[in-house]
């Protein structure tokens, strides 16, 4: 029974990275037809939020013992609006990098510094013992993810090209803070509520700093149905997956999961772009796949 909760934790993990990566790629094309990343966070989180909320009362309805939002102590509130907080910040600092260094850099730098943070607070929190067998895997998985979106290299970073840096290792840090966040998330508070609840705070965080930005809208189907997917899919149900996976796992182990998102990103744009994948992305991606098999499993 406990291998079956961690094999499935894992799977939660992974195909929340999954949906990620689909979703750069959609966010890119998006931000490419004019929507200001600001404008796209909001979307993102807005178009999210209603299904996660019917979840929540459809969870409430089902399980009348649900813990209920006046029901939970103060450090338990705070650290949900903490987590949703963090999920805003890290969004809009990933979209907000990509208007300075494109899509490549700034995916690099957040997925693979994020899961170092993790390992650094956990270690230092005692949340986990960082053993040789945790630091190899990291480190495994760390390269692959580089091979993957940058296989020859990022190249001399000049000029305004820093400000995309900085809002990329903006991003990490917040990111690191949102897995850390769901994997301290007490049992008491289902994944579907916490998701539900943290989304409400993002998508205020968003509102706030897109009306102070201006707000852009989508232009057509095509980039209605973007902006829907970018809600629907690559939050609702990814933020979902992984609160649920993310809890059941080391906090490391999350964080390492989550590296397959650049890794599906480039899948896709090979598959729908027809970008080619160099030799360097094909041994990136087996030595992303063994770190995360390898990864210790205990929950």
């Amino acid at each position: 029974m406990q291998f079956s909760e961690t094999a499935l934790a894992w799977g939660g993990v992974v195909t929340a990275g999954a949906l990620w990566g689909g979703g750069a790629l959609v966010a890119q094309q998006l931000m490419a037809g004019g929507i200001a990343p600001a404008s796209l966070t909001l979307a993102r989180f807005a178009l999210g939020l209603p299904l996660l909320l019917a979840w929540a009362a459809w969870h409430a309805w089902r399980v009348p013992a649900a813990v209920r939002w006046r029901q939970l102590p103060w450090h338990v509130r705070r650290l949900v609006l903490a987590t949703g907080v963090a999920t805003a910040l890290n969004v809009g600092c990933w979209f907000a990098a990509m208007g300075y260094l494109g899509a490549a850099l700034p995916t690099v730098i957040a997925t693979c510094c994020a899961p170092l943070g993790v390992a650094a607070v956990s270690a230092l929190r005692g949340y986990e013992r960082p053993g040789p067998r945790l630091l190899a895997c990291l480190a495994c998985a760390l390269a692959g993810t580089a091979l993957v979106v940058a296989p020859d290299g990022v190249g001399a970073i000049t000029g305004r090209q820093w400000t995309g840096v900085a809002w990329s290792l903006g991003s990490a840090a917040m990111h690191a803070l949102v897995v850390l966040g769901n994997a301290r998330m007490p049992r008491a508070v289902s994944p579907v509520q916490a998701s539900a609840w943290g989304m409400a705070v993002a998508t205020g965080c968003a509102a706030a700093v897109a009306l102070w930005q201006g707000l852009t809208w989508p232009v057509g189907a095509a980039q209605w149905w973007g902006a829907g997917y970018t809600g629907v899919v690559t939050t609702a149900i990814a933020y979902l997956a992984f609160a649920w996976g993310a809890r059941r796992l080391p906090p490391t182990a999350a964080g390492v999961g989550i590296l397959v998102e650049p890794l599906v990103a480039a899948l896709l744009a090979a598959w729908w772009l027809g970008e080619v994948l160099r030799p360097g992305q094909w041994a990136g991606a087996l030595l992303l796949g063994a770190a995360i098999l390898a990864m210790p499993r205990r929950a």
